[in-house]
């Protein structure tokens, strides 16, 4: 038993190893434009872009978007006409953030059939999927970037699979109407998707997980 056991977790070893060592395509999600200079009492938007999808699709968006509230607030989320189909936004404001939470109503994780009945409506490898709406509320450099938790930075594709994403943030710098000096850095880099062995591993557990999000969202 010793054996096989030792001989298990050494193929299990053997199995991550090739999986980390193997090149991942990876699509990158931006917040566009990168840098934006506003005035107090004014009210702008920025586009969540994704590019690089390849032959790939986005049918669950799970994420967190964060900025200064003394900067910023946040007005309203719109749906990117590229997504294709309908679906079903359970997103929420909050003081400091977009929770972003929206799933496609075409796609049945249970079933990988349906990831093409999406695909055949969703624009291909590069459009928006979300337009975030904000108000300048204070003077200041404010970050907007996205979370580094669990369920904060998630894209799923087909198959119900978690995609390799690269993300990148923007800077918004707010001035008043009457003058000021607060200007951004050139850009806002994130750092990518670390870890991208353990959201393969993982993604056979989205299905029930999306499920059960929808669920206490819908509640």
């Amino acid at each position: 038993m010793l054996r096989k056991t030792t001989m298990k977790q050494h193929a299990i070893a053997l199995a991550l190893a090739a999986l980390l060592a193997a090149p991942a395509q990876s699509a990158i999600v931006s917040i566009v434009p990168s840098v934006s200079s506003q005035v107090t009492g004014s009210q702008f938007s920025l586009d969540v872009n994704v590019s690089g999808l390849g032959t790939e699709i986005v049918s669950v968006i799970d994420l967190n978007v964060y900025f200064d509230p003394a900067i910023l607030a946040a007005v309203s989320i719109t749906l990117g006409p590229g997504l294709g189909g309908p679906w079903t936004d359970l997103s929420t404001l909050l003081a400091d953030s977009f929770d972003l939470f929206v799933y496609s109503n075409l796609v049945d994780p249970f079933d990988p059939a349906t990831d093409d009945a999406l695909a055949a409506l969703q624009a291909d490898g590069s459009f928006t999927l979300l337009t975030l709406t904000f108000d300048a509320v204070g003077p200041g450099i404010s970050e907007v970037s996205f979370g580094l938790g669990a369920n904060e930075r998630d894209i799923v594709g087909r198959n119900a699979e978690f995609l390799a994403v690269t993300y990148n943030g923007a800077c918004v710098a707010v001035n008043s109407p009457t003058g000021g000096n607060f200007e951004c850095p050139i850009q806002i880099a994130e750092p990518g998707s670390a870890a991208l062995a353990a959201l393969a591993l993982s993604s056979a557990l989205w299905a029930p997980v999306v499920l059960r999000r929808r669920r206490d969202r819908a509640s």
